[in-house]
């Protein structure tokens, strides 16, 4: 009975620890938009369309690979899973389907979701990002401002969402192309990590 009750002790403190360690690490490959047709289709779609599966379809004209990983102590991986922008699309529009057929109420769950991400995007951590911008228009004076305002932008943000002790983990290339036509090529890679603890957490005062 001791032995059991030793070895209990021993495991509910083994869950605590790993608990109150544990971390999601999210690898994001290189998310691609080629052209400017694209771009403008994905706002298009974000800023207008109102049928929750059509709005999905953005994810159809940019294209990422990532993992999502749960460690353990920060480190010792327990779970691991690969997507890209489609297996997201499926999970998302599955979803939506199982929400319907349970006659739920979508907007009320989305009003709830829209709340917890603005609580949780805080406590996220930006370890590590590359970016890659080529940008061009027909108008090379505008290209040039464009692609100055680019810079400022990613420059003034990035104290905001990163470690300032460790800018080398922090890439941004904004290149303008002065060809005299609409040019838009768009590559970006990061990973970011947030401790389980602080989504429970978030979780059960939104609950």
């Amino acid at each position: 009975m001791i032995v059991f009750l030793f070895s209990l002790l021993i495991i509910l403190v083994l869950f605590i620890a790993i608990l109150t360690t544990a971390s999601i690490k999210i690898v994001i490959k290189n998310i691609k938009i080629e052209n400017l047709e694209n771009i403008i289709k994905i706002l298009n779609i974000l800023l207008y369309e109102k049928d929750d599966k059509l709005k999905l379809n953005f994810l159809d004209y940019l294209s990422f690979g990532a993992k999502i990983k749960l460690l353990a102590f920060g480190k010792l991986p327990i779970i691991s899973i690969k997507l890209d922008n489609y297996k997201i699309k499926n999970i998302m529009l599955k979803q939506i389907d199982k929400e319907i057929r349970k006659h739920k109420n979508i907007e009320e769950d989305k009003k709830k979701a829209k709340e917890l991400s603005k609580k949780i995007v805080p406590l996220l951590n930006l370890q590590k990002g590359n970016l890659e911008l080529e940008l061009g228009t027909e108008d090379a004076a505008f290209t040039a401002i464009a692609s100055s305002i680019v810079s400022i932008f990613i420059a003034v943000a990035l104290p905001y969402v990163a470690d300032v002790e460790k800018y080398k983990n922090y890439n941004y290339k904004i290149t303008p192309i002065y060809l005299n036509k609409n040019v838009f090529f768009l590559q970006f890679s990061c990973i970011i990590t947030i401790k389980l603890l602080h989504i429970f957490k978030e979780i059960c005062k939104a609950s």
